[in-house]
């Protein structure tokens, strides 16, 4: 069983984690450039740039992430491992999402096949019932 007095020693053992103060106009200002950024991802998707429609609105959205984990949650002050870990996770993340999303186009013409054959199906009349006979009476 520990004494109080060997829990002191152990804990002057560990380290300590260092606290980072953010000022608060750093602060302000990323969440006004993050917000800027949103804008611009309006306004981007308002545009047809062809198939860079998915890298723009993916560099930006990297962008933001990447400014949120930063400065928001101080990965910014921690060790240089962690960030460029981190950095390229992100990068990564965002290189595979682009791939996928790009690569959706290979399948337009099935899927145009597809919604032909749907379309030319639903135009063909159903076959008309048979008539009804007045039942009779016996």
């Amino acid at each position: 069983m520990s004494t109080h007095a060997e829990s002191e020693t152990h804990s002057d053992d560990t380290q300590t984690c260092e606290v980072h103060i953010v000022p608060v106009k750093v602060l302000v200002g990323v969440f006004i450039v993050l917000v800027a950024l949103t804008v611009l991802t309006v306004e981007a998707a308002k545009f047809d740039v062809g198939r860079a429609d998915v890298i723009v609105s993916m560099t930006i959205a990297t962008i933001k992430a990447s400014l949120v984990v930063f400065i928001f949650m101080h990965l910014w002050y921690d060790k240089p491992l962690n960030r460029i870990a981190f950095f390229f996770s992100i990068v990564f993340a965002a290189f595979f999402l682009c791939m996928i999303l790009l690569d959706s186009h290979a399948y337009d013409d099935y899927v145009k096949g597809f919604q032909q054959d749907k379309a030319s199906n639903a135009v063909m009349p159903a076959p008309a019932p048979a008539p009804e006979t007045a039942p009779t009476q016996k």
